[in-house]
């Protein structure tokens, strides 16, 4: 995918990997829409962005909320007639023992981290298929999205899980007109250990972070390091997006799991039923059958 004098969307451009992106991606040779909550950080960023030369536009966003994403799309294409990439990147985190969180934390996380997704996917999917663009959709996921369990981050990595298949999904039913990538990073040095800062009140309110995650976090990669590997993975048009060496391990240990149980239980295992793919694509060929038949016999 070209980069070089398109536009992209990035939200929680603000700071972190959002910045990192934006930044990457001006140096690259496009410009950006620099999307935050805080308008101020996103205005920042943009100011970082014109400073390499490059177009920026800053905006405010709550990707939790369908029709300002909705109108963050509109204003978009209006501001950059080339768009052509867009990151849904903004994401929060509440920590604690799984059984310790609230209602509260578990709707705040899946409101940004996955309904949020959802709606910039597919607010900006139907509208590059509308303007026939080449384009690229590319989702923040997580090491946690593909088996990272860490203690103390259960809402998140099922929100992180949910992201992947989403994408994944997307790929599937919109990748003959769309590009779709998913990004899996390790820690990077951001201040998502912060994130309660920014949680609305119909949430639960700001809180402070964990410093134990602040200072665990200052162990991650740089948001700089991070953002050129994801606009150079996406430049290669990969879908899964790694920042770290040690995911591929992460993905190593969860597939051999499966596979040590599938191996115990082979001998209850019907060999020969068939793959929801397969099983699809008959039902949908003897629905097309059924549905010409009486055209058929009724030329």
């Amino acid at each position: 995918m070209e980069v070089k004098n398109k536009a992209a969307v990035v939200t929680g451009a603000g700071s972190g990997i959002g910045r990192g992106i934006s930044l990457a991606l001006a140096k690259a040779g496009a410009d950006v829409m620099v999307v935050d909550i805080d308008l101020a950080s996103a205005q920042k960023v943009a100011d970082e962005v014109r400073a390499l030369g490059r177009k920026a536009h800053a905006a405010r966003c709550d990707v939790a909320d369908p029709a300002a994403v909705e109108q963050l799309a509109d204003a978009a294409f209006l501001q950059f007639p080339n768009l052509a990439l867009v990151f849904n990147n903004a994401g929060v985190v509440a920590t604690g023992m799984a059984l310790d969180m609230t209602e509260k934390d578990l709707q705040w996380t899946f409101g940004v981290n996955v309904f949020g997704v959802w709606h910039g996917s597919t607010a900006f999917a139907r509208r590059f298929i509308e303007r026939q663009v080449k384009a690229w959709i590319c989702n923040t996921c997580s090491e946690n999205g593909l088996g990272q369990a860490s203690i103390g981050t259960a809402i998140y990595t099922a929100a992180k899980h949910a992201v992947l298949g989403m994408t994944d999904a997307l790929r599937s039913e919109y990748g003959d007109r769309l590009g779709f990538s998913v990004i899996c990073p390790g820690i990077v040095k951001t201040g998502m250990w912060n994130a309660g800062r920014n949680r609305p009140e119909k949430f639960g309110g700001q809180f402070e972070g964990n410093p134990i995650n602040q200072k665990a976090m200052n162990y991650g990669i740089s948001p700089e390091d991070a953002g050129r590997h994801i606009v150079d993975a996406v430049c290669q048009e990969e879908f899964y997006i790694f920042t770290h060496a040690h995911v591929a391990a992460i993905a190593e240990k969860r597939w051999q799991e499966i596979d040590a149980a599938m191996r115990r239980q082979q001998s209850q295992i019907d060999a020969g039923s068939y793959s929801t793919i397969e099983i699809q694509s008959k039902v949908m060929a003897e629905f097309a059958a059924a549905t010409a038949a009486p055209n058929r016999s009724h030329p």
